[in-house]
């Protein structure tokens, strides 16, 4: 090569050298730069590269460099309600206060409940519903659960609205009826036939005429109205104050005979029943229902005059001359502690009831009735309220 073209050849890697200088200072340039801390740690690496003698490059562990968002954050969601579908068991009346009281004062909401209150088109119908899981909970009387669960059906208390009887005999006076012997031959009226042969077996025990001296009519919701019209000359099973105060706006007088004044033992006029066979899924809501049932109940107590504008306009069909004349004794036979079970008091019953062959076995407390507010008193399946079995 001649020296010409070996100066333009060194000319030309110079030239390339100096490409590649400006541009890795020009990269280098664009980057922050470098902390001592991370020249130490490269001047480390030589050493240990140089000391070993080694290809292998070790691994050295670099703590993560905490980032920050700008985003905003996530909306809480709050958990789903938890519903519980109820069937009443009659169209809505004063007795049914502390339910309608929980619902229009956002009780059941503030327990995370989505409660419904349903009017069954019949009164037998609800705890066939709740057998059927077709609802978490009904409204029935304690006569009436003895006799469904003999009859099979998994059914079982788990509250109280009434804690004792409401229901009475009810006869015309201008049917010239002043004694229970005067019924023989009459036209009795009542809505469901089993709590009806308990009430009458007990009412006429002492009386020279029993059951089958009288002719027995079902008219379901119709007691007040069937009376009134002449329909019947008495009815068995209707609510004391309520009916009674309806017929006498009507101008109808009529002579009352009491369940209570025989030797029927005393019982739960009005409960709510769950399904035993499903109790332990809904244990905790149901308690949560009845701890806002009292809380209700409560407020009803101490707000007669308030509790009663309340109920009549929520539910309008109530808002009669009536039921207002009623509404104290209302009040005062409303239960305080919803949750709270007299045990012995459904296990009398039901020895009662076998004792005068209405039923064939004694059905143990435990599948009968419970106190869902006893953190210690598993369901039917061996769970407790909180969930641990």
């Amino acid at each position: 090569m001649t020296p010409g073209l070996r100066r333009i050849s060194v000319a030309a890697v110079l030239l390339l050298l100096l490409g590649m200088v400006v541009n890795v200072l020009a990269q280098n340039a664009a980057k922050p730069p470098v902390s001592d801390a991370a020249i130490d740690a490269s001047l480390a690496l030589k050493r240990m590269l140089n000391d070993s003698g080694s290809d292998a490059i070790p691994t050295i562990d670099i703590p993560d460099k905490p980032t920050v968002s700008n985003r905003e954050p996530e909306p809480l969601i709050p958990p789903p309600a938890r519903r519980l579908r109820v069937v009443l068991d009659w169209y809505p009346t004063p007795y049914h206060a502390p339910l309608i009281v929980a619902r229009e004062q956002d009780l059941f909401d503030r327990k995370g409940l989505e409660v419904t209150l349903t009017t069954p088109a019949d009164p037998s119908v609800p705890p066939k519903l709740i057998a059927a899981q077709r609802a978490e909970l009904a409204l029935t009387s304690q006569p009436q659960l003895h006799l469904l669960v003999e009859q099979g059906l998994p059914l079982i208390r788990v509250g109280t609205l009434v804690p004792a009887p409401l229901a009475t005999l009810l006869a015309r006076k201008d049917n010239g009826i002043d004694g229970l012997v005067l019924l023989k031959g009459k036209t009795l009226g009542y809505a469901q036939e089993g709590p009806a042969r308990i009430w009458l077996d007990a009412i006429l025990e002492d009386q020279p005429i029993g059951p089958d001296d009288l002719s027995l009519r079902r008219i379901d919701f119709a007691l007040t109205p069937s009376l009134l019209e002449g329909e019947v000359d008495a009815v068995i099973g209707a609510m004391r104050h309520v009916t009674r105060h309806q017929l006498m706006q009507q101008g109808v007088d009529a002579v009352e005979f009491l369940v209570e004044a025989s030797d029927l033992p005393v019982y739960d006029e009005l409960i709510l029943v769950a399904n035993r066979d499903v109790l332990g899924q809904h244990r905790r809501d149901i308690a949560d229902f009845l701890d806002a049932l009292e809380q209700a109940t409560l407020w009803l107590v101490n707000n007669p005059e308030r509790g009663w504008e309340l109920v009549s306009r929520a539910e309008p069909g109530i808002d009669t001359a009536g039921n207002a004349k009623a509404w104290p004794d209302v009040l005062r036979y409303l239960a305080l502690r919803p949750a709270t079970l007299q045990a012995r008091r459904y296990l009398r019953f039901e020895t009662y009831l076998q004792g005068r062959g209405l039923i064939e076995t004694l059905t143990p407390i435990e599948r009968l009735a419970v106190d869902v507010s006893d953190v210690d008193s598993p369901g039917e399946n061996g769970t407790t309220r909180d969930g641990s079995g």
